[in-house]
């Protein structure tokens, strides 16, 4: 919507150039500062809605990794929403393909890193609520060795405000 309104004013600029270069360069003003000023908000509203909801208020459940199409992955699971009073609107989460080898006597377990994604799962959680998801990975083709094992963790999470709503 508000880009809506700067391109009509971008337009009356164009306009008005040719017969008032007075008044075009008040509109163009007024079109910069409108273009910052929304740039301001826009960012500002991201940085809040990633303060409302820490990656420790999500908790993911029944975790799946299943072959996919050419050599790709599907990731599925549960997701849930623990926060009180905000509403999960996108997770970003971290998961890697690990390549382990048993361990020798007394050694911890070996494990190389194949490959590192970062999946977005957009959807919409309420508080207290839980949703299904399911993400498709690509990994870069490489022969594993040992016992393929999986990690995952929580980057960040973006929410915002949750308002119930109330049926009378």
């Amino acid at each position: 919507m508000h880009w809506l309104l700067l391109g009509i004013i971008a337009l009356a600029l164009i306009v008005a150039a040719g017969r008032f270069p007075r008044a075009a360069f008040g509109l163009f003003a007024a079109l910069l500062a409108g273009a910052i000023l929304m740039l301001q908000l826009s960012s500002g509203e991201k940085e809040r809605g990633s303060a409302l909801i820490s990656p420790g208020d999500v908790l993911i459940s029944r975790v799946q990794f299943k072959p996919g199409y050419a050599g790709s992955f599907d990731l599925s699971g549960r997701l849930a929403n623990q926060a009180s009073d905000a509403q999960i609107v996108e997770v970003v989460l971290e998961v890697q393909l690990r390549d382990c080898h048993p361990p020798d006597q007394g050694e911890a377990r070996d494990c190389q890193v194949l490959g590192t994604e970062s999946p977005r799962l957009v959807l919409a959680v309420p508080p207290g609520e839980a949703r299904d998801f399911m993400v498709n990975l690509s990994f870069p083709r490489t022969q594993s060795r040992g016992e393929i094992d999986w990690t995952y963790r929580v980057i960040a999470v973006l929410g915002r405000r949750y308002r119930a709503v109330t049926k009378q």
